[in-house]
């Protein structure tokens, strides 16, 4: 696998420096910062706790995104374990981490995994919180790549997976 990730890496190395290099521009990095901090674990607990409390036509949903998400980090544990695909600040001197990462590896991004589950989870549900959690969604998912901390790859897969593990989860939610 790690051959096929230096090629990866190779190809999307001049899009990553790209998207880095915005993140040079103050104004620019801030905003990003707080779309990528928005993507931690804490607000997320926080969104479930809000729509539990206030939120009782919302069913078992909020059940539902606590076990999606436990999924999702068993996911993304095994699956980075298993890749160990180097974060593109670590890779290439082009690329600075613009924060702080939580560890070496980049792939999938688990920021992108939860926030992509939990959008498409609410949305249904929801409407109007999953209408405001698309954009957001999308901003957590640009701000990986723009604070060089993931390629897109490591985006869009996260995004698949966390496709895939909404669908399934959706099943479960009843209203």
């Amino acid at each position: 696998m790690s051959k096929f990730f230096f090629y990866l890496d190779r190809a999307e190395r001049p899009l990553c420096a790209t998207a880095n290099a915005l993140a040079d521009v103050p104004s620019i990095h801030r905003i990003f910062a707080f779309f990528s901090k928005l993507g931690d674990g804490a607000a997320w607990v926080l969104v479930f706790i809000t729509i539990g409390l206030f939120r009782p036509d919302a069913g078992n949903l909020p059940v539902v995104l606590i076990g999606a998400s436990l999924v999702n980090l068993g996911l993304y544990k095994l699956v980075k374990e298993q890749t160990v695909r180097n974060r593109p600040c670590m890779t290439w001197e082009a690329i600075t981490p613009k924060e702080q990462p939580l560890d070496n590896y980049s792939f999938p991004s688990g920021h992108t995994l939860h926030a992509v589950t939990v959008t498409l989870l609410v949305l249904p549900v929801l409407p109007l919180l999953g209408l405001i959690l698309v954009p957001v969604t999308a901003m957590i998912m640009l701000s990986r790549v723009i604070l060089g901390l993931h390629y897109p790859t490591d985006v869009v897969v996260a995004a698949l997976i966390g496709s895939l593990v909404a669908f399934y989860a959706g099943s479960l939610v009843s209203l």
